[in-house]
């Protein structure tokens, strides 16, 4: 048995302290190599495992790839299948598998850059329908006027060049929520809170990108959080039952919004980041007295266990 972990040939720092921290945990206790995507044909072998932590570029679906490969090619890997990857890379679509499980979610319409796919409403929240860690959300995303959202929905897609979602902003407290396992076997995470309260005055409160790589030491985040236990509750189920509607497997995180103690999910990250000094997941086995190696083994518990391990 051999682990390969797939990288980015050029990534940032926090995607580095991914790969080197998983390296850590499993080099251990079992072979393992790490592959930059450019080189995984020519490397993998028969029986190799992929845990894939390679994002690819803007627009390029290459986690979904990655997973359909190791699919074709017969291997075994960490993580959600393909299916998983491409619909939760696409928010608007995910959207409507939420919804057609009875899982509550901001009403949301798509510009495509001809056409406003649906009725507008305000306040609403502007963001590229298939970009992760806060990239094309600013300080003007959210948006009280009409008219005012139409120009800067139209300028976002023209320096993105991809639709864009115009989401009803829910004004409530923020969360996001990992799950780990597969099947019957699956656990909840103590929910993580993002408190914006503490941020400079000027500063916009939502999960903008500079708010995530400029003022993560500002933001307050508390976890478990301070709702009460049926709100808990009904994140965890809310979780689960996200967790299933999109058939995700092994891990994810997603993202919600509390209204009037209901969790309304926001978004799914099908392949979360694992950096064990600033990922959000990394950051909820704290309170249940747990480390980022056990993190780590729990995410390929169910690979170890198929293969024999």
């Amino acid at each position: 048995m051999r682990f390969l972990i797939v990288k980015d040939p050029v990534t940032d720092v926090q995607r580095s302290r991914a790969v080197e921290g998983v390296y850590e945990v499993l080099h251990k206790f079992v072979d393992t190599q790490i592959v930059s995507t450019d080189d995984l044909t020519r490397s993998v072998l028969k029986d190799d495992i992929i845990f894939n932590l390679a994002i690819g570029k803007r627009n390029d679906f290459l986690q979904g790839d990655i997973a359909a490969f190791c699919q074709m090619s017969g291997n075994e890997y960490v993580g959600s299948p393909p299916y998983t990857h491409y619909l939760c890379l696409d928010k608007f679509a995910t959207k409507q598998i939420l919804k057609a499980y009875g899982i509550k979610t901001p009403q949301g319409i798509l510009y495509d850059g001809k056409t406003f796919r649906g009725k507008l409403s305000i306040p609403a929240i502007i963001k590229p329908v298939a970009e992760g860690s806060g990239i094309g959300i600013d300080d003007k995303s959210l948006c009280y006027d009409v008219d005012e959202l139409k120009e800067r929905v139209v300028d976002k897609f023209k320096k993105l060049n991809e639709p864009i979602l115009i989401e009803r902003f829910l004004d409530g407290p923020e969360i996001t929520v990992g799950v780990i396992g597969s099947e019957n076997n699956l656990m909840v995470l103590p929910e993580l809170e993002i408190d914006f309260s503490n941020l400079p005055e000027g500063i916009e409160r939502y999960y903008s990108q500079r708010v995530k790589e400029n003022f993560g030491s500002q933001t307050i985040y508390r976890c478990p959080s301070d709702f009460n236990e049926k709100v808990r509750d009904r994140i965890r189920k809310v979780a689960i039952k996200s967790f299933e509607a999109v058939k995700a497997r092994d891990y994810v995180r997603m993202d919600m919004r509390i209204v009037n103690e209901i969790p309304y999910v926001i978004e799914i990250n099908s392949m979360p980041g694992l950096d064990p000094l600033t990922s959000d997941l990394p950051k909820m086995v704290k309170p249940l007295n747990k480390d980022y190696e056990w993190l780590i083994k729990a995410i390929i518990k169910r690979v170890i266990e198929k293969e024999g391990g």
